[in-house]
Parts: structure tokens; C-alpha cells; sequence
């Protein structure tokens, strides 16, 4: 039987590093005691006895890590991993948007938007936005995530929550598709960029894209810095350069 989600190719680089960090080593096991209670924190259902018997027979049966871990604390192996912002969240995962970019590329507010976006909050965006040459820069709306059991099945559910406005900060990184890199091998390359964004702007977001941005008809990777507003709003201009020289390595 196949496990509940494909098995991350060639993990190994990416365990090495956060298992070396032991910084990285204690957020993964303070995140992981987090979300023992976040059933109740968040509203979710609690599994049965009869479903978490089976989810640790399934466990046991296809080694499969997340199948039980989803059943205790409501996160599969790299929600943990996300969630304890040592990876990156993967862009629009499971074909659902996320970020939501509320803006074009000239700036723009887009039309038929479902998030409100005030005024002060827009020309907030604009100020930044105009003195950006580096990097592309967007309006969005983002959110975390959490994977969990249905209360009366055990099919998977998505949960979502700390959904913020904020500023999107694109980056072209080198196509790792072209040198067969698998995903897992890809995070462990910006490995130290993830960690160095959580040290200078803790709460920021990281997402990542292989073989996703296309520029002038060569593909790139993309790297996403996240900067909730409601945490960043003050000296947004000083965060963007942060965020920017530590990707560049400037």
C-alpha cells in the first residue's frame, strides 16, 4: 500500500543539516510539542481510538512517518518541518494558491478581489513597491497550514490558519529541475538563506518553486520571502533590503 503522501526523494542532505543545527533540532521538537494541542487550539477534530489505532497500524505496515504523526498532533512529516520554518512552504502545494498575489506586476491592485485591501495598507505597498529594482514585489495574502484526519473518515484534510497580508518578495534562484535536483535536495541548498532570514526577520515566510518562473524563456527556480504586515508593517523598506541581501549573499 502506498503511503498517504510521495516520499520526499532523497532526503538525507536536508536531515543532515537541521540534525547538525541545534537550534534547528529544538524548534523541530518545540513545534512538534505545539501541535499536540493543536486540535483544541484550533477547532479540529480528534481522531477516534479506532482511528488512531488504525493510523498506527498504517504507520507500522507501510512505514509511513506521517500517517501516525497526523493522528497525534495533526501534522504530516514536513508540516513539522514548514511549520517549524525550517523548510520552505512549497508554492500553490496541492493546487491550491498560496500566496494569493493581490497585485500585477506594475503594482496594481488586480480586479475581483476577494481580500480587502485598505487604502492606507495599498499605498503602504506603493511607497516599497516603486523603490524595488531587485526583486520582484507583490501584494498577497498568506497562510500556514496543517494536515489532519476527517472526524468521521480517515481521509485527509487541509486545515489553514495565520492567514496575514503582506509584502511577496520574489527571487530567481538556478534551475535545480535541469540539474536533477530533487525538491528535499533543493531546500537543503537554501538551507542557509532559510535559517538567516529566521534569524533577521523571525515570522517571515519562505516558500520556494522548482523549475517555476519563467523569464525571457529560460526557467528559473523561485525563492519567496513572505513579510506579514501585521509584524512588518514598521520600516518595511529596511526589512525588504534585508531580506534581499541575504539571498544575494550581498
Amino acid at each position: 500500500m502506498a503511503t498517504i503522501f510521495p516520499r520526499e526523494e532523497k532526503a538525507e542532505a536536508l536531515f543532515g543539516e537541521i540534525l547538525k543545527n541545534p537550534e534547528a533540532c529544538h524548534r523541530l521538537m518545540d513545534t512538534f510539542n505545539d501541535s499536540l494541542d493543536m486540535a483544541e487550539v484550533l477547532d479540529a477534530p480528534a481522531v477516534s481510538a479506532q482511528q488512531f489505532a488504525a493510523a498506527l497500524f498504517n504507520a507500522y505496515e507501510n512505514k509511513d512517518l506521517s500517517a501516525f504523526l497526523m493522528a497525534i498532533c495533526q501534522h504530516s512529516m514536513f508540516d513539522l518541518l514548514r511549520n517549524a520554518a525550517l523548510i520552505p512552504f512549497k508554492f500553490n502545494a496541492d493546487g491550491q494558491l498560496n500566496p494569493v498575489i493581490l497585485t500585477d506586476d506594475a503594482g496594481v491592485l488586480l480586479p475581483n478581489n476577494k481580500f480587502a485591501v485598505s487604502s492606507k495598507v495599498y499605498d503602504r505597498f506603493i511607497r516599497v513597491f516603486q523603490k524595488q529594482e531587485k526583486v520582484k514585489m507583490y501584494l498577497a495574502s498568506g497562510y500556514c497550514k496543517y494536515h489532519g484526519y476527517d472526524e468521521g473518515s480517515m481521509d485527509v484534510v487541509e486545515y489553514h490558519y495565520n492567514q496575514h497580508l503582506g509584502l511577496l518578495l520574489i527571487y530567481e534562484l538556478p534551475d535545480t529541475v535541469k540539474q536533477k535536483v530533487t525538491e528535499a535536495e533543493a531546500y537543503s541548498t537554501v538551507w542557509d538563506i532559510q535559517m538567516k532570514l529566521q534569524h533577521a526577520l523571525p515570522r517571515s515566510v519562505v516558500y520556494y518553486g522548482q523549475d517555476t518562473l519563467k523569464d525571457g524563456g529560460t526557467r528559473y527556480d523561485e525563492l519567496g520571502v513572505f513579510l506579514p504586515l501585521e509584524h512588518f508593517a514598521d520600516r518595511l523598506e529596511r526589512h525588504v533590503e534585508t531580506a534581499t541581501k541575504i539571498v544575494y549573499g550581498e
